[in-house]
């Protein structure tokens, strides 16, 4: 009898379910309108089919209510207990044939991924073209640090117009977006007078770092190339998920249609896409210190945004523990991968301070399109990186304050980049992916553990219940 049930047990964790019931399926199922939300939060789509100020206005009403709706429903999907009510809506049923919507999203997103790689179309921005540029400057033995943006595009058959221009010199008294005209025109003075007049390479040295690899390579190449560490995330979720890998991976591949994610930029041959894995990965593994802290070290030491995530990763690991391991690990993964490359490329600090701090124009899918579309003048930028940093601080106390909800505002701390100046669409874009492994690494294992008890023999002592906080995860 005993080893019957053994059996039943083990074909349980194998096999998929076709007709998920669990807690878990019902947080999936919610992520899943969660990311309809998300898709509706940064989409100019009314505006684009309709011309006039009326028709912009509605749809950044839309944006403005699809965003809060997308981190209210995060927050639900993350929070500690499941609330009531959403049990009740049986959102598990979303996900009802979830091998097969894993097929399908595999089919449509891969097929959406190969037709530019095999064209070699790719949409590139000008991060993208730097990171390239950056990473052929060390293969010449030059510094990443003073390739030019221009020069860099210009190099690599691009448009000037990707080029990220700043509020000076000819510019200065510009008060939108500059016009493609305007752009053309300061491209084609180089600097003004010493000015920087376009970004330069602004991000931590294993951004370029990463791409030495394929930096002669085709753009095809380079999308094939980052979209390796998808594949590994992609396999570490599946397994992560249990009889749910197939609904997770699949979710995972419908970060594709979000503009600026960790999938969208990988296949467009983005070097970002490795930090964003990265992040994602340092919450995947966070009940293992050393191997989650090296993870997260590489992530800061390729993009600032991960700089921004370590409140939420400490929310995260209250649950966990080993804080000096963590620590550690972060600063030896630091000491070895980043600081050689700052020791050999001195410029690299300066040169992201000052992408940090660099007059640049507004733009993102915030309050920022406002002063964008010339609806609204705003305030001084200062008051805008007040906004954020206050709206981080706030999250975070939230968190801290409040056990139940403090999945929740780890998940949504970059949610305060929504406020910035430059809200762009890969500062949030992020969160998705975020809230989607911060649910499997808490509630997935308490899930399996539910129904574990449910396949035991009805002679066998009970056991105590899973409180379903997290902590039984815990080294």
């Amino acid at each position: 009898m005993r080893g019957c049930m053994t059996w039943s047990s083990l074909r349980a964790r194998l096999s998929p379910e076709w007709r998920p019931t669990s807690e878990l399926a019902d947080r999936l199922g919610l992520l899943l309108i969660c990311f309809g939300a998300f898709k509706f939060s940064n989409w100019l789509w009314l505006s684009d089919r309709v011309p006039g100020r009326t028709a912009l206005v509605i749809n950044l009403v839309i944006q403005y209510l699809a965003f809060a709706a997308f981190c209210v429903l995060l927050a639900l999907a993350c929070r500690r207990p499941l609330p009531a009510l959403i049990r009740r809506l049986r959102l598990h049923r979303l996900l009802w044939l979830s091998p097969l919507f894993a097929v399908l999203v595999l089919l449509v997103v891969g097929a959406g991924i190969a037709r530019p790689i095999a064209r070699n179309r790719l949409l590139l921005d000008d991060a993208n073209a730097m990171a390239v540029c950056g990473a052929r400057a060390i293969g010449s033995g030059h510094d990443p640090y003073r390739v030019a943006e221009i020069p860099c595009l210009t190099s690599l058959g691009l448009s000037p117009l990707l080029a990220t221009p700043y509020r000076v010199g000819p510019l200065a008294s510009v008060q939108t977006y500059p016009t493609p005209a305007q752009i053309l025109a300061a491209a084609g003075t180089a600097n003004h007078g010493g000015q920087r007049l376009f970004s330069p390479l602004g991000k931590p040295p294993l951004d370029p770092a990463v791409m030495v690899p394929v930096a002669a390579a085709s753009n095809a190449a380079r999308a094939l190339w980052t979209l390796v560490p998808i594949a590994l995330l992609l396999l570490v979720v599946v397994a992560m998920a249990g009889p749910l890998g197939p609904a997770a991976g699949g979710l995972v591949l419908l970060t594709y249609f979000l503009n600026g994610s960790a999938v969208n930029f990988a296949a467009n041959g983005n070097a970002e896409a490795f930090s964003y894995v990265f992040l994602a990965l340092s919450v995947l593994w966070i009940r293992r210190p050393w191997l989650s802290a090296a993870f997260l070290g590489l992530a800061i030491g390729g993009n600032e945004l991960a700089w921004f995530f370590l409140p939420g990763y400490v929310l995260l690991v209250a649950d966990f523990g080993g804080w000096w391991r963590r620590a550690a690990g972060i600063l030896l993964t630091l000491a070895i991968a980043v600081v050689p490359w700052i020791i050999r490329y001195p410029d690299s600090v300066r040169a992201v301070y000052d992408s940090l701090t660099a007059h640049t124009f507004a733009l993102g899918s915030g309050p920022s399109v406002l002063v964008l579309a010339g609806l609204w003048s705003g305030p001084a930028r200062i008051v805008w990186l007040l906004a954020t940093a206050v709206a981080i601080a706030f999250i975070w106390v939230w968190g801290a304050a409040l056990p139940r909800w403090r999945i929740s505002a780890a998940v949504l701390v970059l949610a305060a980049f929504w406020l910035s100046w430059r809200s762009l669409d890969e500062y949030l874009a992020q969160i998705p992916l975020l809230g989607l492994v911060a649910i499997l690494v808490f509630f997935a294992g308490s899930d399996r553990a539910g129904k574990d008890r449910a396949s035991r023999p009805a002679v066998e002592e009970p056991q105590a219940p899973e409180s379903g906080t997290g902590e039984a995860l815990a080294d």
